[in-house]
Protein backbone atom coordinates (compact mmCIF):
# COMPACT_ATOMS: atom_id res chain seq x y z
CA UNK A 1 0.00 0.00 0.00
CA UNK A 2 1.58 3.47 -0.87
CA UNK A 3 0.96 5.87 1.87
CA UNK A 4 1.77 8.89 0.10
CA UNK A 5 4.52 10.14 2.15
CA UNK A 6 7.04 10.59 -1.00
CA UNK A 7 7.87 14.04 -1.22
CA UNK A 8 7.01 15.17 2.38
CA UNK A 9 9.44 16.18 5.03
CA UNK A 10 9.18 14.77 8.81
CA UNK A 11 11.34 14.90 11.65
CA UNK A 12 11.93 12.46 14.31
CA UNK A 13 13.22 13.60 17.37
CA UNK A 14 14.88 10.94 19.47
CA UNK A 15 16.47 9.32 16.24
CA UNK A 16 19.64 7.57 16.85
CA UNK A 17 18.55 4.16 18.20
CA UNK A 18 15.60 2.25 19.05
CA UNK A 19 11.58 3.55 18.36
CA UNK A 20 13.06 6.83 16.80
CA UNK A 21 15.67 4.83 14.48
CA UNK A 22 13.17 2.65 12.77
CA UNK A 23 10.17 5.54 12.33
CA UNK A 24 13.40 7.27 10.46
CA UNK A 25 14.14 4.27 8.33
CA UNK A 26 10.40 3.67 7.66
CA UNK A 27 9.77 7.20 6.71
CA UNK A 28 12.83 6.83 4.49
CA UNK A 29 11.60 3.77 2.50
CA UNK A 30 8.02 5.63 2.05
CA UNK A 31 10.55 8.39 -0.35
CA UNK A 32 9.93 11.10 2.76
CA UNK A 33 12.84 13.20 3.31
CA UNK A 34 13.98 12.67 6.97
CA UNK A 35 15.77 14.74 9.63
CA UNK A 36 16.96 13.03 13.04
CA UNK A 37 17.97 14.67 16.47
CA UNK A 38 19.76 12.97 19.06
CA UNK A 39 22.20 14.72 22.04
CA UNK A 40 24.82 12.62 21.57
CA UNK A 41 27.04 13.24 18.56
CA UNK A 42 28.37 9.86 18.47
CA UNK A 43 25.18 8.44 18.16
CA UNK A 44 24.01 10.51 15.59
CA UNK A 45 26.37 10.11 13.14
CA UNK A 46 26.50 6.01 13.55
CA UNK A 47 22.41 6.69 12.61
CA UNK A 48 23.04 8.77 10.05
CA UNK A 49 25.64 6.68 8.37
CA UNK A 50 23.36 3.72 8.84
CA UNK A 51 20.07 4.98 7.52
CA UNK A 52 22.02 6.91 4.29
CA UNK A 53 21.45 4.03 1.87
CA UNK A 54 17.74 4.48 2.09
CA UNK A 55 16.01 6.67 -0.52
CA UNK A 56 14.98 9.25 0.65
CA UNK A 57 17.11 12.28 1.39
CA UNK A 58 18.55 12.47 5.42
CA UNK A 59 20.02 15.22 7.59
CA UNK A 60 20.89 14.43 11.14
CA UNK A 61 20.91 17.54 14.00
CA UNK A 62 22.04 17.23 17.38
CA UNK A 63 19.79 18.40 19.55
CA UNK A 64 19.05 17.98 23.26
CA UNK A 65 15.23 18.91 23.62
CA UNK A 66 16.19 20.08 27.36
CA UNK A 67 17.19 23.24 25.68
CA UNK A 68 15.40 25.75 24.29
CA UNK A 69 17.68 26.84 21.35
CA UNK A 70 18.98 23.70 20.61
CA UNK A 71 14.54 22.85 19.74
CA UNK A 72 14.82 26.25 18.05
CA UNK A 73 18.29 25.33 15.74
CA UNK A 74 16.36 21.77 15.29
CA UNK A 75 13.40 22.86 13.01
CA UNK A 76 15.51 26.27 11.88
CA UNK A 77 18.16 23.28 9.57
CA UNK A 78 15.75 21.22 8.92
CA UNK A 79 13.75 24.02 7.17
CA UNK A 80 16.80 25.65 5.57
CA UNK A 81 17.37 21.61 4.32
CA UNK A 82 14.26 20.86 3.07
CA UNK A 83 12.16 24.37 2.18
CA UNK A 84 9.35 22.93 4.73
CA UNK A 85 7.76 20.54 7.28
CA UNK A 86 4.91 18.02 7.02
CA UNK A 87 5.66 15.29 9.87
CA UNK A 88 6.95 15.77 13.13
CA UNK A 89 7.61 12.43 15.28
CA UNK A 90 8.24 13.59 19.44
CA UNK A 91 9.88 10.51 20.37
CA UNK A 92 13.30 11.83 22.83
CA UNK A 93 13.28 10.81 26.17
CA UNK A 94 13.65 7.69 28.38
CA UNK A 95 12.18 5.49 31.25
CA UNK A 96 12.78 6.64 34.62
CA UNK A 97 12.23 3.79 36.96
CA UNK A 98 12.15 4.12 40.89
CA UNK A 99 9.74 4.79 43.89
CA UNK A 100 9.10 8.03 45.47
CA UNK A 101 11.53 7.77 48.21
CA UNK A 102 14.46 6.45 45.24
CA UNK A 103 13.82 9.76 42.74
CA UNK A 104 14.79 13.22 43.92
CA UNK A 105 13.43 16.03 42.84
CA UNK A 106 16.36 17.26 40.78
CA UNK A 107 15.84 13.94 38.75
CA UNK A 108 12.25 13.90 38.22
CA UNK A 109 12.24 18.04 37.00
CA UNK A 110 15.45 16.91 34.38
CA UNK A 111 12.85 13.75 32.86
CA UNK A 112 9.94 16.24 32.84
CA UNK A 113 11.99 18.58 30.98
CA UNK A 114 12.76 16.35 28.39
CA UNK A 115 9.62 14.23 28.18
CA UNK A 116 6.82 16.83 29.04
CA UNK A 117 8.86 20.76 28.35
CA UNK A 118 10.43 19.63 24.82
CA UNK A 119 7.83 18.23 23.08
CA UNK A 120 5.73 21.25 24.24
CA UNK A 121 8.94 23.63 23.24
CA UNK A 122 9.33 21.09 19.81
CA UNK A 123 5.41 21.88 18.65
CA UNK A 124 5.68 25.75 19.51
CA UNK A 125 8.57 25.89 16.85
CA UNK A 126 7.09 23.41 14.72
CA UNK A 127 2.76 24.65 14.86
CA UNK A 128 3.66 28.11 12.55
CA UNK A 129 5.03 26.10 9.67
CA UNK A 130 2.86 23.46 9.52
CA UNK A 131 0.01 26.30 9.49
CA UNK A 132 1.36 27.91 6.76
CA UNK A 133 1.24 25.06 4.45
CA UNK A 134 -2.36 24.11 5.49
CA UNK A 135 -1.99 21.39 7.95
CA UNK A 136 0.45 18.03 8.93
CA UNK A 137 1.15 15.96 11.47
CA UNK A 138 2.46 15.96 15.02
CA UNK A 139 2.78 12.41 16.29
CA UNK A 140 4.12 11.46 19.70
CA UNK A 141 5.37 8.11 21.25
CA UNK A 142 3.95 7.78 24.79
CA UNK A 143 5.17 4.78 27.07
CA UNK A 144 2.78 2.69 28.99
CA UNK A 145 2.92 3.82 32.19
CA UNK A 146 0.62 7.15 31.46
CA UNK A 147 -2.18 4.96 31.40
CA UNK A 148 -0.87 1.86 33.92
CA UNK A 149 0.81 3.75 36.70
CA UNK A 150 2.83 1.78 39.04
CA UNK A 151 4.61 2.97 42.12
CA UNK A 152 7.93 1.62 40.40
CA UNK A 153 6.88 3.46 37.36
CA UNK A 154 5.44 6.94 39.37
CA UNK A 155 7.96 9.27 37.59
CA UNK A 156 7.37 7.60 33.95
CA UNK A 157 3.49 7.65 34.75
CA UNK A 158 3.53 11.38 35.94
CA UNK A 159 5.19 12.73 32.52
CA UNK A 160 3.78 10.28 30.55
CA UNK A 161 0.13 10.94 31.72
CA UNK A 162 0.84 14.30 31.01
CA UNK A 163 1.90 13.65 27.64
CA UNK A 164 -1.31 12.33 27.29
CA UNK A 165 -3.26 15.33 28.18
CA UNK A 166 -0.69 17.31 26.07
CA UNK A 167 -2.25 15.62 22.70
CA UNK A 168 -5.37 15.98 23.64
CA UNK A 169 -5.08 19.61 24.37
CA UNK A 170 -3.27 19.90 21.54
CA UNK A 171 -5.44 17.86 19.07
CA UNK A 172 -8.22 19.97 20.01
CA UNK A 173 -6.63 23.49 19.58
CA UNK A 174 -4.97 22.60 16.15
CA UNK A 175 -7.47 21.05 14.63
CA UNK A 176 -9.34 23.61 12.61
CA UNK A 177 -5.90 24.46 11.26
CA UNK A 178 -5.65 20.72 9.75
CA UNK A 179 -2.74 19.71 12.07
CA UNK A 180 -3.62 15.83 13.84
CA UNK A 181 -2.25 15.20 17.02
CA UNK A 182 -2.02 11.65 18.05
CA UNK A 183 0.10 9.39 20.03
CA UNK A 184 1.47 5.68 19.50
CA UNK A 185 1.85 4.01 22.58
CA UNK A 186 4.35 1.10 23.06
CA UNK A 187 4.85 -1.75 24.90
CA UNK A 188 6.40 -4.88 25.34
CA UNK A 189 8.88 -3.93 22.53
CA UNK A 190 12.58 -5.10 21.98
CA UNK A 191 14.65 -2.55 21.93
CA UNK A 192 17.74 -1.35 23.93
CA UNK A 193 15.83 0.73 26.19
CA UNK A 194 13.33 -2.76 27.08
CA UNK A 195 16.96 -4.42 27.70
CA UNK A 196 17.34 -2.12 30.27
CA UNK A 197 13.97 -2.52 32.14
CA UNK A 198 13.09 -4.16 35.27
CA UNK A 199 9.48 -4.64 35.60
CA UNK A 200 7.45 -4.94 38.13
CA UNK A 201 5.40 -7.92 39.27
CA UNK A 202 6.65 -9.91 36.05
CA UNK A 203 9.16 -13.11 36.43
CA UNK A 204 12.70 -13.57 36.32
CA UNK A 205 12.94 -9.39 37.54
CA UNK A 206 16.23 -8.40 37.02
CA UNK A 207 17.64 -10.74 34.79
CA UNK A 208 18.89 -10.23 31.44
CA UNK A 209 16.04 -9.74 28.41
CA UNK A 210 16.45 -12.86 27.15
CA UNK A 211 15.89 -14.55 30.53
CA UNK A 212 13.02 -12.13 30.89
CA UNK A 213 11.15 -12.62 27.71
CA UNK A 214 10.34 -16.53 28.53
CA UNK A 215 7.81 -15.46 31.36
CA UNK A 216 6.99 -11.96 29.62
CA UNK A 217 5.66 -13.51 26.38
CA UNK A 218 3.25 -15.57 28.20
CA UNK A 219 1.63 -12.29 29.47
CA UNK A 220 0.96 -10.47 25.84
CA UNK A 221 -1.94 -12.46 24.11
CA UNK A 222 -0.09 -12.79 20.79
CA UNK A 223 2.57 -14.88 22.70
CA UNK A 224 5.39 -12.52 21.68
CA UNK A 225 6.95 -9.38 22.13
CA UNK A 226 7.22 -6.76 19.08
CA UNK A 227 10.57 -4.80 17.82
CA UNK A 228 10.39 -1.20 16.67
CA UNK A 229 8.93 -1.87 13.07
CA UNK A 230 5.60 -2.47 14.69
CA UNK A 231 5.75 0.51 16.12
CA UNK A 232 7.50 2.56 13.41
CA UNK A 233 4.45 1.02 11.03
CA UNK A 234 1.88 2.51 13.42
CA UNK A 235 3.39 5.63 13.26
CA UNK A 236 3.44 6.27 9.50
CA UNK A 237 -0.17 5.23 9.16
CA UNK A 238 -0.83 8.38 11.31
CA UNK A 239 1.56 10.20 9.50
CA UNK A 240 -0.58 9.42 6.01
CA UNK A 241 -3.79 10.33 4.55
CA UNK A 242 -4.71 6.90 5.18
CA UNK A 243 -5.63 8.80 8.64
CA UNK A 244 -7.05 12.20 7.62
CA UNK A 245 -10.26 11.85 10.09
CA UNK A 246 -7.66 10.43 13.47
CA UNK A 247 -6.77 13.33 15.69
CA UNK A 248 -6.65 13.27 19.55
CA UNK A 249 -6.41 9.47 19.66
CA UNK A 250 -3.70 7.41 21.08
CA UNK A 251 -2.92 3.47 19.31
CA UNK A 252 -1.89 1.17 21.34
CA UNK A 253 1.11 -1.30 19.71
CA UNK A 254 1.86 -3.91 22.30
CA UNK A 255 0.26 -7.11 20.97
CA UNK A 256 -2.54 -6.73 23.22
CA UNK A 257 -0.86 -6.53 26.59
CA UNK A 258 -2.42 -3.26 28.25
CA UNK A 259 -6.16 -4.41 29.30
CA UNK A 260 -7.43 -0.97 30.09
CA UNK A 261 -10.00 0.32 27.43
CA UNK A 262 -9.19 4.19 27.92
Amino acid sequence: MDLGLRGKVALVTGGTSGLGLAVARRLLEEGAAVAISGRDPAKLDAAVAELGTSDGDLLGVPADMDRVEEVARLVRDTLGRFGRLDIVVSNAGTHLAGTLEEIAVDRLAAHLRTKVLGPWELARQVVPHLRRQGGGRFIVIIGQAGKVPHHRTIASGVSNAAQHAFVKALADHLGPDNILVTAVCPSRITSPLTGRLQLAEQPYLGRSLEQQESGWGTQVPLGRWGDPDDVANAVLFLASARASFITGANIDVDGGYQRSIL
